[in-house]
């Protein structure tokens, strides 16, 4: 009996390692081969989840900010990256505004314990420009709390941010 029809092996790959990503174990089928690799690094790119409660966890976003320069190439599925938690982390104004510009589809971006208090206003600002499907965002846990300079920010996430269904800026300190 013949089929009519022709089915793609890649398409139908890209299927299994879905379910692999669901059950966390899609990074050692990386290895099996080209097609298997190119199939399946752009599913581990769309979501990325760093959190530094251990030393283990901090070498992990060393290795993702040496992705994320200020100037040079993009990593090739920069673009596929649309949920994004780094947690318990310090980042600078420079990192979080290098990671904006490196990844352009977010539309879940957590940065809960990680951002530092310093001009975060204009931070937000441009999350708010660069972001406009923008879903979620996490900004608790601020370290050294709002200022009243940053209800700018706020304001631009406010008004550019239209898909917004989630705003946390719970544990804050007001000046």
């Amino acid at each position: 009996m013949a089929h009519t029809s022709v089915f793609n092996i890649a398409e139908v790959l890209e299927h299994i390692l879905h379910f692999l990503a669901v059950e966390k174990t899609l990074y050692p089928t990386l290895f099996v081969s080209r097609l298997w690799y190119r199939c399946g690094a752009p599913i581990l790119w769309k979501r990325v989840e760093l959190k530094g409660n251990e030393a283990e966890d901090k070498s992990r976003l060393e290795r993702f900010m040496k992705l994320v320069p200020g100037r040079g190439r993009k990593p090739i599925y920069s673009s596929k990256l649309a949920h994004l938690k780094i947690s318990d982390y310090r980042l600078s104004n420079r990192k979080i505004k290098s990671i904006v510009r490196m990844f352009p589809n977010i539309i879940h971006l957590d940065f809960g314990g990680s951002m530092k208090s310093e001009s975060v206003g204009k931070v937000l600002k441009l999350i708010a420009e660069s972001y406009p499907n923008l879903e979620y965002l996490n900004i608790s846990n601020l370290g050294g709390g709002f200022r009243s300079e940053n209800d700018i920010g706020l304001s631009a996430i406010a008004n550019s941010c239209h898909k917004l269904e989630c705003l946390n800026i719970s544990h804050r300190r007001v000046f």
